[in-house]
């Protein structure tokens, strides 16, 4: 049994789902399904957990999962607190690679979809800069039978044939995770996002997970290829980069807001993840118009 597995839900023999999610917050449960998924986020903002990956998500931007690879879309605090006026919205499809594999393999026009859904390993970031994708994804809102087949079709061959995806995730090979193990991952992630403004023990990471601290630190390290403390300061960074959007705060402010004490270590650790300082990033930010 895999970690929350998650059932996508259509038809036994459908190879395409659309879905349109328009909720107060995201699915928020670390989760896995054997679809590939493609996702284009139009409201909401947070943080994408998928292996040894974490970033912040934001509208506009367009997301592709392999199948069985553990995820979460994590709505930041604000979604969580009841203002039915914020909504997180996004739309999907979901490809069915089994159906392809069991019944269409014999074609040959489907041995390059095949051959591009095995490439698959985690996470990717696709750029749509011209809404190829996203217009395409909104017209299957109101669509089935063959015309959806054939809009689908349409975005795996933009996919396949043109250099717009780019992978998040570093190892190539990202552990399926037991229902138990996925169960415990899920409680300690969502504690480290929650809670990140301020300090965190290993010890309290721990007790989270129900595990003594060794054996708590060999099985986060095994399962993010990344140890506690990196992890955790890898979710302060991403909230840090957030902050200096906003000009008013000073960058010992954001460093304070983001859960970080000392101003010197907040610096040597921004530089070392984004490989410039919080105000070299800043004015990056001005230089962009942002």
């Amino acid at each position: 049994m895999k970690v929350l597995p998650f059932k996508v839900p259509k038809p036994e023999n459908e190879l395409v789902r659309h879905q349109v999610d328009d909720v107060t917050h995201f699915y928020d449960k670390l989760h896995q399904h054997p679809e590939v998924q493609l996702t284009v986020l139009f409201n909401g903002t947070g943080n994408l957990i998928v292996g040894d990956y974490i970033g912040r998500f934001r509208p506009g931007e367009l997301y592709l999962l392999s199948p069985n690879i553990p995820h979460v879309f994590r709505s930041d605090t604000i979604y969580y607190a009841g203002n039915t006026a914020r909504r997180a919205y996004s739309e999907s499809i979901f490809v069915d690679v089994n159906i392809i594999r069991s019944k269409l393999r014999e074609i040959q026009e489907f041995e390059r979809v095949l051959e591009f859904f095995d490439s698959l390993n985690g996470c990717y970031r696709v750029f749509d800069d011209n809404s190829f994708i996203e217009s395409r994804i909104s017209k299957l809102r109101d669509t089935g039978g063959l015309s959806r087949i054939i809009l689908s079709l349409d975005i795996l061959h933009f996919l396949i044939t043109r250099p717009v995806m780019h992978r998040l995730n570093k190892t190539d090979i990202l552990l399926h995770y037991s229902m138990k193990e996925g169960k415990r991952m899920d409680n300690v992630v969502r504690f480290l996002i929650d809670e990140s403004h301020r300090k965190i023990t290993l010890s309290e990471a721990a007790e989270i997970a129900s595990m003594n601290k060794e054996a708590f630190c060999r099985f986060f390290r095994e399962r993010t290829r990344k140890t506690f403390t990196e992890f955790l300061n890898e979710i302060r960074i991403k909230k840090a980069c957030e902050l200096l959007l906003n000009k008013d705060m000073t960058i010992s402010q954001v460093a304070s807001e983001s859960g970080f004490t000392n101003l010197s270590y907040f610096n040597r650790v921004f530089r070392k993840i984004n490989g410039k300082t919080p105000k070299q990033f800043r004015n990056t930010l001005d230089i962009m118009g942002a």
